[in-house]
């Protein structure tokens, strides 16, 4: 991983579920589209192209909810402070609340690592809400105030995804903007299309596979609904999660 750190163009931090297949889809199909190149999303294939080398980690999140004590004691998923202080970081948000479901369904329907109730999840002390606040607010207090990282929420690109867009590449680098390649990338990016292709199984790689085609809770591009979390927890539950993202970082804006 150090490897691939180093060699990195810029790096995309979040925590699971929280949108970050989208932003892959839009970014690759903007350079494969101006490289004249085939889409793809394998990084064997991007780390050794002429595609900008993005890295997408989940870094703290993953090095405490899922890492192996081997990899945790290596830092394996951690992005190193030579790094983060240096290299353009996107920091990906999403409302917990909606990452917190979207999650429940991801362990429980496509990865099978979690095996008890929604109700359950939430209070968690790997997988729950408790973690996800405080991962994200370690994240915020660490490079809250870098110049060279970008706070980006999943919110706003729903609400505005082609000024989203547009941003997002101003900060990659990636110069004039063409505006063939955005309005087709834009195209093929949209969620409807995402999901036509995963139904599809139009890709090799596990990164867009359903766990069960005839189970949709179980695709990787399942709703993508802001606030959609209301609709699958009991008003206690509600009041607890809601309680937890009061403390988090108010530069999110999501208490």
């Amino acid at each position: 991983m150090a490897r691939r750190y180093s060699s990195a163009d810029a790096i995309f931090v979040s925590i699971p579920k929280s949108g970050r297949t989208w932003l892959r889809f839009f970014i690759y199909s903007y350079f494969c589209t101006l490289f004249s190149q085939s889409f793809t999303l394998k990084e064997e294939e991007i780390f050794r192209g002429p595609l900008p080398k993005l890295l997408f980690t989940h870094d703290l999140w993953e090095h405490v909810a899922l890492a192996r004590l081997k990899d945790r004691l290596r830092g394996k998923h951690l992005v190193p402070p030579q790094v983060s202080s240096t290299k353009p970081i996107v920091l990906l948000g999403r409302d917990p609340r909606d990452v917190l479901v979207s999650l429940f369904f991801q362990l429980t329907r496509r990865s099978r690592m979690y095996e008890g109730t929604i109700s359950a999840m939430i209070r968690h002390p790997r997988f729950g809400i408790g973690l996800i606040v405080d991962v994200m607010n370690t994240w915020m207090a660490e490079w809250g105030n870098n110049t060279n990282v970008k706070l980006v929420r999943y919110e706003d690109c729903q609400n505005n995804s082609t000024e989203f867009f547009r941003q997002l590449l101003s900060f990659l680098g990636a110069g004039k903007v063409d505006e063939s390649a955005f309005k087709q990338s834009l195209a093929f990016s949209s969620f409807e299309n995402m999901k036509a292709m995963e139904v599809a199984g139009e890709f090799e790689t596990g990164i867009l596979l359903p766990g069960d085609s005839e189970d949709p809770d179980s695709f990787k591009v399942r709703r993508g609904l802001v606030g959609g979390y209301r609709k699958y927890l009991a008003p206690e539950d509600l009041d607890y999660i809601d309680q937890a993202v009061e403390i988090l970082d108010k530069r999110y804006e999501y208490s």
